[in-house]
Parts: structure tokens; C-alpha cells; sequence
């Protein structure tokens, strides 16, 4: 598991009489966070982090986000190589707040489509116009991922790619995306995706080792 997270989720369990640590831990699975913490170092969190392969850290106060800024937040903590920690209080039941379930269900949403280029993606020197930000994947370099946020322009300029892509593609849905390269910068024209979201997802697709295999025999 990559141990640089892009999300953490922080349990506050001061007011819990119940603790639920499998329906908290699974909480996190499912929107695609690799890390949790809690204000209450009694509740043995190990277990269901197992089960579910989440790293359990030390506790750091995070943020009180909410269903119109998590993304946002999410997104430009990641082009600064600094995890995202997300408040989430735990009422007397053990159940979560009203607040932090539609916050969390925007997440999901979002995480559902991109989370493996937010988890995977890594900061570097590639540098992208419009406020975009360029992560390279970190386990195949060949792969990048454009981050663009709405209103989207017509087109972004990235700088600093040593070869010419393959092929440039939204990836919600695969759509190819139209594109020039010339002196390590590439211009790549947006089309309208599928869905809204505050920010979008490209991947930039180089040329992969792979490519070079001329024929697969069984």
C-alpha cells in the first residue's frame, strides 16, 4: 500500500457510547480512503483495518469539511503532496452525522471515478495552464493525470513531457481527447465530459513497454 495518503479520515468518538470500528473502517474503504485515526486511543481499530487493508496513524486533527468544499479541498492538498484530513464526528449511537454523510457521498462519488489517479498520482515538475496540475502515476511513469477544474476551458497547455503521448483520454468514459505535441509541450482541446464534477480527470498516456510486444502466444 502507498503510505503517502491522500486521505485520512479522523474519527471523533468523545460523545460515542457505541464504537462501531468495522461500519467506521469500512466507512473509509468505501470512498476510497487508505488511512484512518481517532481521538480515542482506547478503541482498537487494528482489526477491521486489517480486514479492509487501511493503515491506522497516529491521530492528527484535520478539517471539518463539507459536501461543497471536500473536493476542492481533496484535489489542491494533493498537488502539494499533503494528505487531506477529514473530521468525521461520531454521534452516542456510533453513527455518523447528517453533515458528514453528504459530505461523504459527495467524496464517494468523485473518488468513484478518479480515486485511483488521486491515490496513485504523485506531485512533479510537470507544469499545466489553468490552474490544471499534472500527477504522474507512481508505479508507471509512462501514465499521467491531467486534474482540471470547472468551468473547464477550451483546451490546457502541459509542459514537460519528454515524449509524445499516445493517446489523450477523459477518464470517465474513455472519451480520446484531441491533441498536438511539439518542444515538450502538449496542447490537448477539451470536450464536454459526461457528468459534473468541480474538477475533472485526464490521463495521458505514453508509450508503455508493452507496446513493444509484436505478439502474445498461449
Amino acid at each position: 500500500m502507498n503510505s503517502d495518503f491522500a486521505i485520512i479520515l479522523n474519527f471523533k468518538l468523545k460523545n460515542a457510547k457505541k464504537v462501531d470500528t468495522d461500519f467506521l473502517v469500512k466507512t473509509a474503504r468505501n470512498v476510497g480512503a487508505r488511512a484512518i485515526s481517532s481521538d480515542n486511543q482506547a478503541v482498537d481499530f487494528q482489526p477491521a483495518c486489517d480486514k479492509y487493508t487501511i493503515a491506522l496513524v497516529k491521530n492528527q486533527n484535520g478539517s471539518d469539511l463539507t459536501a461543497n468544499d471536500v473536493i476542492d479541498t481533496v484535489v489542491k492538498s494533493r498537488f502539494n503532496a499533503r494528505p487531506t484530513i477529514i473530521n468525521l464526528t461520531t454521534t452516542e449511537d456510533g453513527d455518523l452525522t447528517s453533515a458528514d454523510k453528504q459530505m461523504l457521498a459527495v467524496l464517494n462519488d468523485w473518488m468513484h471515478v478518479f480515486g485511483h489517479a488521486l491515490n496513485e498520482g504523485q506531485p512533479s515538475s510537470i507544469s499545466a495552464s489553468n490552474d490544471s496540475c499534472v500527477l504522474p502515476n507512481r508505479h508507471a511513469a509512462y501514465q499521467k493525470y491531467a486534474f482540471v477544474s470547472e468551468p473547464l476551458p477550451e483546451q490546457i497547455i502541459v509542459s514537460g513531457i519528454d515524449q509524445e503521448p499516445n493517446r489523450v483520454e477523459w477518464i470517465e468514459q474513455r472519451i480520446d481527447l484531441n491533441f498536438t505535441y511539439q518542444d515538450k509541450q502538449l496542447t490537448i482541446n477539451l470536450t464536454k465530459p459526461a457528468t459534473s464534477f468541480p474538477w475533472q480527470v485526464l490521463r495521458i498516456q505514453e508509450h508503455r513497454p508493452e507496446d513493444d510486444i509484436l505478439e502474445t502466444k498461449f
